[in-house]
């Protein structure tokens, strides 16, 4: 007796299907404008994945700058020489004339030797010529008028090491410096005793700036100090201009301050 074959699985008509799927359309109800598809990226931050680190931020981009408005050629400063055509003053009391300004017109020329970042050793040498007039003096008995001082040119000359300390601003360099060296003071030949030429004063005195030797006095050099300041622009990477003043004392006579003063428009070469 052979088994009966199984009974095919009942199959369930369409209408139930399409009921099935009407029903659970509407249960779950109509797709919300403001609900963000899964392929779209979510609109509030906080649903944002993480930020790469460090600390949760992202990779830092270089930031592109301008070129700088002033090249830095100050940094490049290490020897630089000046030439200064100069203004002089000179004032200080001389033997047989009276104490009063004599101008004049020089020369002044610098080194420089940077040590630190603001702090360069200078040297300096000047020059100026100085015209002065004869001064005569009128005798009280005789009324006679003596040459008390011959006219001429005084030379002045002087030679100084020092340090100078700035603040370098890239094209701008406003320095102030002090030192000490020798000063020359060359007067005409002499008319009296104790002046240039002629024949020194009791106990070997001579005028201001001379030196009794062998009886005549001889122009000598006198320490000296000084300080000033001064100011540089720089026009291209080696050369700038500029201004400076700078005031003198005599170690001899410190009250009388200053005996000489110079004001020069500066040019130089930097390297």
């Amino acid at each position: 007796m052979t088994a009966p074959s199984p009974r095919p699985a009942a199959r369930r008509p369409r209408w139930v299907a399409a009921i099935a799927a009407a029903t659970a359309l509407v249960t779950s109800g109509p797709l919300r404008a403001d609900e963000p598809s899964p392929a779209e990226a979510p609109r509030d931050p906080n649903d944002a994945p993480m930020m790469r680190p460090p600390n949760g931020q992202p990779a830092p981009t270089p930031v592109k700058r301008s070129p700088a408005l002033e090249p830095p050629y100050g940094g490049d400063r290490r020897f630089a020489i000046t030439l200064a055509p100069a203004y002089a003053s000179f004032r200080l009391p001389l033997l047989g004339r009276p104490t009063i300004r004599r101008p004049g017109a020089g020369a002044l020329i610098e080194a420089d030797l940077r040590l630190l970042s603001f702090i360069w050793l200078r040297a300096q040498v000047g020059y100026s010529a100085h015209p002065i007039d004869e001064t005569k003096v009128e005798d009280d008995e005789t009324g006679e008028l003596n040459v008390t001082a011959n006219s001429g040119v005084l030379h002045a000359t002087n030679a100084g090491i020092g340090v100078a300390a700035g603040i370098d601003l890239g094209r701008f360099l406003p320095t102030v410096d002090v030192g000490a060296g020798v000063f020359r003071i060359g007067t005409p030949e002499g008319a009296l005793a104790g002046q240039r030429g002629q024949a020194c004063l009791e106990g070997s005195v001579c005028d201001t700036g001379l030196a009794c030797r062998a009886g005549t006095c001889v122009p000598a050099a006198v320490p000296e100090v000084h300080g000033g300041v001064s100011v540089d622009l720089q026009l291209r990477k080696h050369w700038y201009i500029g201004a400076t003043i700078r005031y003198f004392a005599l170690m001899v006579q410190p009250l009388d301050f200053p005996i000489y003063v110079i004001g020069a428009a500066r040019l130089g070469a930097r390297f």
